[in-house]
Parts: C-alpha cells; structure tokens; sequence
C-alpha cells in the first residue's frame, strides 16, 4: 500500500485508521491514529506488527496472544459489524474503543478504523497518572481490603505493568505502598492500645495471620508484644 493518493487521504482524515497489510504489519497510519497510541509520528508505527502495536498485552497485563485477536482474524472481505476492544497505548494506557475492518482495492491489505467506545469522536487517551497521583490514591484508600495493584490499575484504566513500571522510577511497587501504609496505620493503632486483630482489620488487612507475619518483618516484633511495650495513648 503505497500509493500516495490513499496516504493522502488517510492524513486528511481525523478519525483514527490504520492500513495492515497481508503480514499482519502496518502498511499505512494517519497521525489521528498514531496521537491516539502514543506516537508523535506515523512513521513511528509504520512496519510494526498490527496486533503489538494496538494491545500487545491485555488491560490486566497478561499476554494477548495474537491468534485470539478478532481484528487479527478479520476478514474484509466479508461483512463486519463494528466491535468492542481494549487498545493498549505506548505508555500502557487502556483505550476502549468500537472498531471496524474494511477492504481495499488492494486485497492483499484491510482497513482498521476505530473510534471510543462510549462516543462517536476521536479517541481521547486518558493521562497517565502519576508516582504522586498513585501514593495518594493508596494514602486514601489503603483501609478498603479490595484495595490490590490490580484494583488501582484498572481504576486508572491501565495495565499492572504500566502501574508497577511508574512506580519502580522511585524504587517502589503498588504492593509494597499498601502494606506499608497499612502497618503504619495498624502501629499508630497499637500504641493507642487497640487489640492487634482489631487493629489489623481496621488498617485493611483481611487476614490476621497474614498481618501478624508482615508486621513481624517490618517491625521486627510481634504485635501483640509492640502493643505492650508502647505506651498507651487514648483510643477515639
């Protein structure tokens, strides 16, 4: 798909489009597109396997085997109705959105256009949020025993491994934050002289054990004897 008329075209065009060629590569994409994935040039995606390109993992980050992509399996040459998928962008962002797959003069090539999901516009990428964004979110909400690094990833509509990827520039993990400030909740706890279980459910942990074992690494006692040795402050 070379022909300069049909890049043209496609340029013009605001809505996101992309051209795949019979490899399954990108023969041909419009800037709409390639904004919307995270690049700032076409060229940057041109030759690129198709199915990496628009979600090379799931929104969860497991692997999204490319012989179980419908868009892979798509064939133009039969009528389509448009479909509901998660594109994965550059940064790990998660864009739901309805896309259909067209034929080309070209039989060799088909004709991905995609739009949001929930709008008839252009697709809109969400802001990655940031290592500050995410502390706070924990900060806030570390006492709700759902609370996971996957329940923050899908929160910020974004992989685990784009969630765990911004926290590790600062040497950190999701999983590490919570438990941290849960054992700092469940101490500040303990020196006000609530039970160690109590206090244990009261900072989100839904296991005593489980909290016995972390709070024991952490603080290098147990803590019903951190509680005994605290001095006791009054319960509100």
């Amino acid at each position: 798909m070379r022909d300069p008329w049909t890049r043209a075209v496609l340029d013009a065009v605001p809505h996101p489009m992309l051209v795949i060629d019979a490899g399954g590569a990108v023969a041909q994409v419009n800037r709409a597109a390639s904004l919307v994935l995270g690049y700032q040039e076409p060229r940057e995606l041109k030759g690129r396997a198709s199915h990496d390109a628009l979600h090379r993992h799931r929104e969860d980050g497991t692997v999204y085997p490319a012989h179980e992509c419908p868009i892979v399996r798509a064939s133009p040459r039969q009528p389509h109705t448009p479909a509901r998928e998660i594109f994965i962008d550059r940064l790990g962002r998660a864009i739901p959105v309805t896309w259909t797959v067209s034929a080309l003069p070209d039989d060799s090539c088909k004709l991905l256009s995609f739009h949001a999901a929930n709008s008839g516009g252009a697709v809109i990428a969400r802001r990655l949020p940031s290592a500050a964004d995410i502390r706070s979110q924990i900060a806030t909400g570390f006492r709700d025993p759902d609370l996971t690094p996957l329940s923050i990833a899908a929160t910020n509509h974004m992989s685990l491994r784009a969630l765990q990827s911004i926290l590790s520039r600062e040497g950190a993990s999701p999983a590490s934050l919570i438990r941290s400030e849960r054992l700092r909740h469940a101490s500040e706890l303990l020196r006000r002289g609530m039970p160690p279980q109590v206090a244990a459910f009261e900072s989100g942990f839904s296991d005593p054990d489980t909290f016995s074992r972390a709070f024991r690494r952490h603080f290098g006692v147990a803590p019903s004897a951190y509680s005994a040795r605290s001095p006791r402050g009054t319960l509100r």
